[in-house]
């Protein structure tokens, strides 16, 4: 009893193993546009970068920002003086040099402050263009995110577009096999030619190579998809869902609402601002300076001559700074800046133009293949009648099951044809939302 018992015991662990190992084989990687295309968009080096631009220019904001601040400063200057002479010689001035008559230790400490008082707004229009240029950046980003999306939409339209065609391939294969047995049942009974007979059994031939086309399309579509994913997919344990519903295109498409429009109009703002910063750099600049120094020395000793240090003096003043002459260095700037301008506004138009191009082709195709999927539908439809009634009228009779295969068949391109429309009607429409900024 002890054995039987054990033994029934290894065949229950068996079997739950079994079944184990079964839902484990069944369980398949699911994937879907919008998780695929989150993750892409997550692991896209453009994307990636294009938040580190960000945060360069926002730090480039804080620098420029720095200059409404005043300007603290503490310098230290200690040194030894020999004189060479013995001091037989007086002291002297040579521009800025100054030669001293005695042999000393020396130091000092100077506490200076400065601060820009009017530049006539040229260090507004500098702040300005590093506002503008943060705005810029995150808009880039924005463009970034949306184009890595349309890139995965384009791979991922084609992968279920390919996904479908193996399945209806793989379907029509175990229905052209059935149905080339039963011609070869028919030809034997004298009821049909050899030549349709081997029509069919060339179908199924064909069909095993279209298989093995189409297979190798997933896998190189798998292949392109795991660059912008950072994921492997493989074949054998994979399910790609369809596109969830979407409804009709947008109709208005709002060019200034796209990002390309946003980036040509701060870019232009940036350049009419840098314009209006160099024409008025070229104006007088006036600013406030302020100096604390304190002054030790020694003849002998390098300690004492710190601590001898003492107030020395402290200076307050105003300076006026004009450039006068630059060898037309300014001007050249500022027709520099003033021909970048005209061309961002030409470069704008250009991509204005053919934004709006594309945007009127995703409407076309979208409402074409929305006409096609009526179509498809209402044939579809029809077709499913037709078998309806032929599986009615077969009786079980060899001829009968013939004609039921043909409409099966028939049946399972019609679906396919379906699908194909709507897969591609849905990608205008998903693109079409992309393009005006609904899908985020």
């Amino acid at each position: 009893m002890g054995n039987t018992h054990c033994n029934m015991s290894a065949v229950v662990v068996l079997i739950l193993l079994t079944f184990i190992l079964r839902g484990q084989g069944l369980c398949a990687t699911v994937i879907d546009f919008d998780t695929v295309a989150e993750k892409a968009v997550r692991h896209s080096q453009e994307v990636r970068m294009s938040d580190i631009d960000i945060r360069i220019s926002q730090s480039a904001k804080k620098e420029a920002l720095s200059t409404f601040y005043p300007l603290l400063s503490v310098r230290w200057n200690s040194g030894y003086v020999k004189d060479l002479t013995d001091g037989t010689a007086q002291v002297t001035s040579v521009g800025d040099v100054i030669l001293l008559e005695n042999t000393m230790f020396q130091n000092a400490l100077s506490l200076g402050i400065g601060y820009d008082l009017y530049d006539f707004g040229a260090k507004d229009k500098r702040v300005f263009i590093a506002y503008r240029d943060v705005d810029l950046r995150m808009t880039i980003y924005a463009q970034s995110v949306r184009n890595v999306k349309v890139k995965v939409l384009s791979v991922y339209s084609d992968l279920l577009l390919a996904w479908k065609e193996l399945a209806a391939k793989k379907e029509l294969l175990g229905l052209y096999r059935e149905l080339s047995a039963v011609k070869e049942r028919l030809f034997v009974a004298g009821r049909i030619a050899k030549v349709e007979m081997t029509d069919d059994a060339l179908n199924v031939v064909k069909t095993l190579d279209e298989i093995d086309g189409v297979t190798l399309r997933v896998n190189e579509l798998l292949h392109e998809l795991s660059v912008y994913t950072g994921e492997d997919y493989v074949i054998e344990d994979l399910e790609v869902k369809g596109f969830s519903e979407e409804k009709e295109a947008p109709g208005n498409f709002r060019v200034d609402a796209s990002p390309e429009w946003r980036m040509y109009e701060l870019a232009i703002e940036k350049k009419r601002a840098e314009i209006e910063a160099l024409e008025r750099e070229r104006y007088p600049k006036f600013a406030f300076n302020s100096n604390y120094t304190w002054y030790g020395q020694d003849l002998k000793r390098f300690n004492a001559s710190i601590e001898n240090m003492r107030s020395r003096n402290f200076f307050v003043g105003l300076s006026v700074t004009m450039p006068l002459f630059d060898g037309f260095k300014s001007s050249a700037n500022i027709e520099k800046a003033r021909l970048e301008m005209e061309r961002l506004k030409i470069e704008k138009e250009k991509k204005v133009a053919e934004l709006r191009s594309r945007q009127a082709r995703l409407s076309d195709a979208s409402r074409l293949y929305g006409m096609e999927m009526k179509n498809r539908q209402e044939m579809l439809a029809k077709t499913g009648e037709k078998l309806a009634m032929v599986e009615r009228l077969a009786e079980q009779k060899i001829a009968g099951q013939k004609d039921r295969l043909i409409e099966k068949i028939e049946m399972v391109n019609r679906r396919l044809e379906l699908a194909k429309a709507s897969i591609t009607k849905v990608s205008a429409v998903k693109e079409l939302k992309l393009l005006t900024g609904e899908v985020r």
